[in-house]
């Protein structure tokens, strides 16, 4: 059966071929991250930071509105930004955290298609 060649992985900088988007690696750390930060995997830690960031950022950065507030990184992990740093962190409501991640996802496949 015939099958699609192997590619570079689809994460910025590494250099491993794949046939699946990513390789074993980020495959597996990306779960990981994932498992982390959503629901039963949620640390005490995380808790308490996302408590603290809205606490002191009751409002969404971009609209103003103070309900469904979610806190956002500023500049995303993938791309190297800080987990725990205050500095790195902004409250979005559900509307605006949606805009900002599908702006950051379109710059990153833009930029991904600019180097290579």
């Amino acid at each position: 059966m015939p099958t699609a060649p192997p590619s570079r992985c689809s994460e910025p900088g590494c250099t491993e071929l794949t046939t699946n988007g990513r390789c074993d690696a980020h495959t597996r750390r990306a779960w990981a991250n994932r498992s982390a930060a959503w629901g039963s995997g949620s640390t005490r830690k995380h808790r308490r930071w996302r408590a603290d960031r809205l606490s002191e950022e009751p409002e969404c950065r971009r609209c103003g509105a103070t309900k469904e507030l979610q806190v956002d990184h500023i500049v995303p992990l993938s791309e190297g930004g800080s987990r725990w740093d205050p500095a790195n962190a902004q409250a979005l409501c559900a509307t605006c955290h949606e805009i900002k991640s599908a702006e950051d996802r379109r710059r990153r496949t833009r930029d991904r298609y600019l180097t290579t």
